[in-house]
């Protein structure tokens, strides 16, 4: 039936001799083109041939969205160009303008990770927070594919997104809030305040790495929210990965999401990169990396597309059925001059997508040179990243070539997959060959929990305990408890004195925070090379440093892949 099947109400109407129904938007060509215009019309931009190459392989997309009888999700994955959120914005409107609102998308409290936010919200933290991003050689704490990642053993801790007033709300009354979250233990929650309300929604979380979900009880315009747990004063620990903005029960939802500096070699050091695909389910994933893969003087084309079809069969070995598009890296500069070799990896990119029947939309090709968006105002001065409005015009522009090839699906006029590749049969000798070094595997999920069962990765111990004082303790009685000094609480918690109160909440500075390490699991005398065990790293990490194996790393040293390792721990290496 292909892109036919949207008519079929229309048609037997017809032959019974009854007017037929007004079609939706999004089933009618010429009204999906009609939202496909960018703002701006480019002269050095190819915009007559703006469309999906290989685009007949996004059909199951385009047959879920011409049917709309449910949800379709889109991720889009990203680097710098996409964490700021305008590209995102623009794909959103010109795409909800045939499909209905969808939702705001996916956000993140950026402030608490060190990095820029995007261009509709502003976030802070409160109290003691651990954070991690995808582009750290090491990332502290064990990332999916959002690529950030926040944590605290803190209950007092919170984060904190307001909406700028241009943008608020950021979703309705009922639109559903999801949040991808890892904890240590049951028994821990997730408190919310959505601003004035003067409620406090708790959501009970379960061990290990998943997802929680509600309803707003109102618009969103400011949206605080920490882990609580029962027992302020005992030890637990949550992880933020981000959270998703959702409306309607039909329709499309784009989820953009960047971090600043992201290449897709970044993949092999993601533990929970399956299982974070696995709870977003999304029908269609856009890769939309490479320009830091590819920045680099040393920048190897055959470990690019290594990179781009591990990827690939990363997410085919998870979602099975979902569909994948590529977009090649815009043209950018290094050091102000251009790289030749970026022709090169969108030819790349084209081939390995017609082997793996992936769409592509080719930016590098399409846009022009980024010299000329210098030049129309539209780039900053690296020639690297555009500005707000070139980056909006971007998103136009990608918007366009997704609404024109899913016209043509609805017209059965999409181009044959086999006639639009027969020019990509070979490739020059120089990416035929791997690189010298491989792109290691994506670690099992089994040694950070997730799927595998309880969660084992323990981050980097906290500096300080919290306790909440119950009425008839004294400073005293808490020292006691916890076996530090009157002196080092006082000193935690700036106290002059000894007067305390029920509800107070104290820092009690922990044993660890001395410098004493704790002892190893089974300490060896035998000679052979020792690791230091350093903040937020896990044994994943210091076996992929040494080139070893987890197993091997964990009979040397009396351990499990389950067992916590902590700062200042000596491990020999095998």
């Amino acid at each position: 039936m292909k892109g036919r099947s949207c008519l079929w109400l229309g048609l037997l109407t017809a032959c019974w001799g009854q007017p037929p129904p007004s079609l939706p938007k999004w089933a009618l060509p010429d009204s999906v083109l009609s939202c496909s215009a960018p703002d701006t019309h480019l002269p050095f931009v190819q915009e007559n041939q703006n469309r999906l190459f290989l685009a007949a392989h996004l059909r199951p997309v385009w047959t879920l969205l011409c049917d709309n009888t449910r949800k379709v999700r889109v991720l889009h994955i990203g680097d710098s160009h996409l964490q700021g959120e305008v590209q995102g914005r623009e794909l959103r409107k010109r795409l909800y303008a045939v499909w209905g609102p969808g939702g705001r998308g996916y956000g993140f409290p950026y402030a608490i990770a060190g990095t820029s936010s995007a261009y509709d919200y502003t976030s802070l933290g409160r109290g003691q927070w651990l954070w991690a991003r995808s582009a750290h050689f090491q990332p502290a704490l064990p990332l999916g594919v959002t690529g950030m990642a926040i944590g605290t053993y803190d209950p007092s801790a919170e984060w904190e997104v307001h909406w700028a007033p241009a943008w608020a709300p950021a979703a309705d009354s009922g639109a559903q809030l999801t949040f991808l979250i890892r904890t240590l233990r049951e028994g821990i929650y997730l408190e919310l305040d959505f601003g004035d309300t003067g409620k406090v929604l708790r959501l009970p979380l379960p061990a290990g790495y998943g997802k929680v979900s509600c309803r707003l009880p109102k618009p969103l315009y400011t949206l605080r929210g920490g882990f609580r747990w029962e027992g302020q004063d005992s030890l637990a620990y949550g992880e933020l990965h981000g959270f998703f903005l959702e409306e309607g029960e039909k329709g499309l939802t784009w989820y953009s999401m960047g971090v600043n500096g992201a290449r897709l070699s970044d993949w092999a050091q993601l533990p929970l990169l399956k299982e974070s695909l696995r709870l977003l389910a999304p029908d269609l994933v856009v890769i939309d990396l490479g320009t830091n893969d590819l920045y680099a003087a040393e920048a190897s084309l055959a470990a690019f597309r290594q990179a781009l079809e591990a990827a690939i069969d990363t997410i085919r070995a998870v979602l099975p059925q979902a569909a994948i598009l590529v977009t090649t890296p815009q043209d950018f500069y290094r050091r102000m001059r251009p790289l030749p070799w970026l022709a090169q990896a969108a030819q790349l990119v084209r081939w390995v997508s017609a082997r793996k029947t992936v769409a592509v939309w080719d930016a590098y090709t399409l846009l022009g040179s980024m010299r000329d968006w210098r030049l129309a105002g539209l780039a900053l001065p690296d020639l690297v990243h555009l500005n707000p409005a070139g980056y909006a015009l971007k998103g136009q522009y990608f918007a366009q070539a997704f609404l024109r090839s899913y016209a043509d699906f609805l017209r059965d006029s999409l181009p044959d997959p086999a006639q639009e590749a027969r020019d990509l049969a070979t490739l020059p000798d120089s990416l035929w060959h791997p690189p010298a070094k491989p792109v290691p595997l994506t670690p099992s999920l089994s040694q950070f929990g997730g799927a595998g069962g309880a969660p084992a990765y323990v981050p980097a111990r906290p500096t300080y305990l919290y306790h909440k004082v119950r009425p008839g303790e004294t400073l005293s009685h808490i020292a006691q408890r916890y076996g530090v000094s009157v002196a080092a609480i006082r000193q935690a918690n700036g106290l002059r004195g000894s007067i305390i109160w029920a509800g107070q909440m104290l820092r009690i500075p922990t044993r660890g925070a001395s410098g004493r390490a704790p002892a190893a699991g089974r300490p060896s005398s035998a000679p052979g090379r020792y690791h230091t065990v350093r903040a937020g790293e896990s044994l994943w990490i210091i076996a992929q440093r040494y080139g070893v194996s987890v197993e091997a790393l964990c009979r040397a040293n009396g351990l499990t892949p389950r067992s916590a390792i902590y700062p200042g721990q000596r491990l020999r290496l095998p």
